[in-house]
């Protein structure tokens, strides 16, 4: 099995899944608490699919899983806090390898 297949990731195999929106993060409501607690701007949400049936005396490995996934790596959006911008996971992974 090559590296990076699923079976290395505990059996999990996720997609990112960016035609998914989500419709309370430009309601109304939402916006205004979010701009009341000066996070506009400042939270995203992202969908990403799996092909098994999640069970909770396997979340460890789920989340390892998930974090280690290719498709998860370059596409996971994290706000960084240094310079304010979004960047992906990726980007993230391999400057805390060169630190």
């Amino acid at each position: 099995m090559a590296a990076g297949e699923p079976g290395d990731l505990g059996g999990y195999y996720f997609r990112f899944l960016p035609q998914k929106t989500f419709q309370f993060l430009s309601a109304q409501e939402t916006t205004s608490r979010l701009r009341q607690w000066s996070m506009l701007g400042r939270i995203k949400a992202q969908a990403f699919g799996f092909d098994e049936t999640f069970q909770a005396y396997r979340k460890d490995d789920f989340v390892m899983a998930f974090f280690k996934d290719p498709s998860v790596i370059p596409n996971l959006k994290l706000l960084s806090d240094s310079s304010g911008q979004w960047i992906t996971l990726g980007f993230t992974s391999r400057r805390l390898r060169k630190i």
